[in-house]
């Protein structure tokens, strides 16, 4: 009966502690003002098509008026929402905290983190040049950075590579071996694509996407098993437009 009794006034105690800290907290977050802004590009080891300093220079144009504004007024989802307007970011994640950016100042922060697009291929043809992620998203090209991914060129309409070299090249991109083949595509008038390795100096007519994915079977098979033993350089064009025929043309 005893132990029962105490158990009870233990967990009063605790719960009773428990409402009293959020309740202290959330004083604190009401009281508490935005001094100072964290931003943090979590890939910019890998892609650079924006920065820390180009965030905080578009948090301070477009939402100056946030510092020196209480945590719990601060509108962070219309932040995050113009943040992904931007061609650069795939995903914007904005929150308060009530630690400051220096630990020193007294006030909260705002904390933006980002996420850029992944570019896989770049269109660079006449009047246009621009990337496309894996989600048919365009990202004007800007000479503050150029990625290293497939470049196409010829005659290519944003349908055309949102629909048809979107599927294709996510395709190689999920292959390592084709990922270091190819470099290039180039796509005719009436959409026959033809491709450019990184090795060789030969061509790969690869007719229509259609069906790319025996096509790149057959392709990488030639070069796994047919080029086994080298004799790939002998070769000016590979043609790939027929189905399951692999025709090689001789220099």
């Amino acid at each position: 009966m005893f132990k029962t009794f105490l158990h009870i006034i233990l967990w009063g105690a605790a719960i009773a502690l428990i409402l009293f800290s959020l309740g202290f907290s959330a004083r604190q977050y009401r009281q508490t003002r935005c001094v100072g802004l964290v931003v943090n590009v979590s890939d910019s080891a890998q892609y650079r098509f924006i920065d820390n300093d180009d965030v905080e220079r578009w948090i301070e144009k477009k939402y100056n008026g946030v510092f020196g504004k209480r945590l719990d007024s601060i509108n962070t989802r219309a932040i995050e929402a113009g943040l992904e307007k931007l061609q650069a970011i795939g995903h914007a994640q904005v929150y308060t905290t009530l630690a400051s950016r220096t630990g020193r100042d007294k006030g909260g922060s705002l904390v933006v983190r980002i996420e850029q697009r992944k570019p896989i291929f770049r269109v660079f043809t006449s009047g246009l040049d621009y990337y496309m992620d894996n989600e048919g998203n365009v990202m004007n090209w800007t000479p503050k950075y150029t990625a290293r991914v497939i470049l196409v060129g010829g005659s290519v309409s944003r349908k055309f590579a949102r629909e048809t070299l979107v599927p294709l090249v996510s395709y190689i991109g999920s292959d390592d071996f084709l990922k270091a083949q190819i470099d290039q595509i180039y796509v005719d008038d009436d959409g026959d694509l033809t491709m450019i390795p990184r090795i060789g100096d030969q061509r790969i007519e690869f007719g229509k996407a259609d069906g790319y994915q025996i096509k790149f079977r057959n392709l990488k098979a030639l070069y796994t098993e047919g080029f086994r033993h080298g004799g790939w350089s002998k070769y000016k064009c590979i043609n790939l437009k027929y189905r399951n025929q692999i025709v090689c043309t001789k220099k």
